[in-house]
């Protein structure tokens, strides 16, 4: 009988862990894509300016550039439904992350946006990036190191 009290404090640790553990580093792997993602087509050059205008119809208007803009698109359209995803199916997991100021709906949408909003520039491409930073908590010094060296290219 004393062997009880172990088993069951195991157990409990199991289910704890496969309850909110796993999910846990589902989401902190799911943000590491994200802000990878981010950083990778941040230099993407968009196509539009912000009044339906074409940016540069000379250096930006190369088939590469333009892959790498669907390239974009679908990327943070895919990581957008995998965000939304993980926010339907992981409630419990979802409340801890709010209680430590993650959220997880607002990054969703931010990504969907961006994705709509990556072949323009203009505010709707920085307010949707603005909305992913804040709700995934991305730094303030990610954010400028990344600004930083991509001047210096």
């Amino acid at each position: 009988m004393s062997y009880l009290g172990p088993i069951v404090v195991a157990l409990l640790g199991w289910i704890a862990f496969n309850a909110i553990g796993k999910p846990l580093l589902r989401f902190f792997d799911l943000r590491t894509e994200v802000r990878r993602a981010m950083v990778l087509y941040e230099s993407v050059c968009a196509r539009w300016g912000e009044a339906n205008v074409l940016a540069s119809a000379d250096k930006d208007a190369t088939p590469t550039n333009f892959e790498l803009l669907q390239e974009a698109e679908r990327q943070y359209r895919d990581l957008a439904a995998q965000v939304r995803a993980f926010a339907d199916t992981q409630s419990p997991t979802c409340i801890v992350l709010r209680w430590c100021g993650f959220d997880i709906r607002k990054a969703s949408s931010g990504l969907l946006g961006l994705s709509n909003a990556t072949a323009a520039y203009g505010k709707t491409r920085s307010f949707q990036m603005q909305a992913i930073n804040e709700a995934l908590k991305f730094s303030n010094r990610q954010r400028h190191d990344l600004g930083s060296s991509l001047r210096e290219n």
